[in-house]
């Protein structure tokens, strides 16, 4: 390579880097390794805990979105608009379809824990619900995809 290059090359280098360096986020909000608390990742999610127990099938989804949370309960599915801006959580009247399954105690349940919902949290992979008597804990993920679970496998 010519000398005259190099220098060229290097000052291009130097001038990407600077502006690479422009697009980090600077909001008060975030932390050294870039996560900022206030920043709830959209997506779809699983319900893994919730009053402080393990969840133990993986059939309750959510999809969270900037202006509403959808998803599918072990027997309906169910939408409701978020009339706050995340991480706020303010539900409009969460609509459901209406069958009934053996599991209908655990949706009904979650419906409840989530129409009272009034913030979300994001940290380490893991989605927190709040609302005054609990804590809905979901991670990324969809729907058990098993036609048989495993629990229905334990009980005959």
């Amino acid at each position: 390579m010519p000398r005259l290059t190099r220098p060229r090359l290097a000052l291009s280098a130097a001038l990407a880097t600077m502006a690479l360096a422009a697009c980090e986020p600077t909001s008060p909000g975030a932390l050294a390794g870039g996560e900022d608390r206030g920043f709830i990742p959209g997506g779809s999610y699983v319900l893994v805990g919730m009053d402080g127990q393990t969840v133990p099938l993986r059939n309750v989804t959510m999809l969270v979105e900037r202006n509403r949370v959808s998803g599918q309960g072990p027997c309906n599915s169910y939408s409701a608009k978020n009339n706050a801006e995340l991480p706020a959580v303010s539900l409009s009247p969460i609509v459901s379809t209406k069958m009934t399954c053996k599991d209908q105690q655990l949706e009904n349940r979650f419906l409840s824990v989530l129409q009272q919902a009034n913030e979300m949290e994001f940290h380490g992979g893991v989605l927190k619900v709040h609302a005054p008597s609990t804590w809905l804990i979901f991670e990324h993920g969809v729907r058990g995809s098993s036609s048989v679970s495993a629990l229905d496998q334990a009980r005959g």
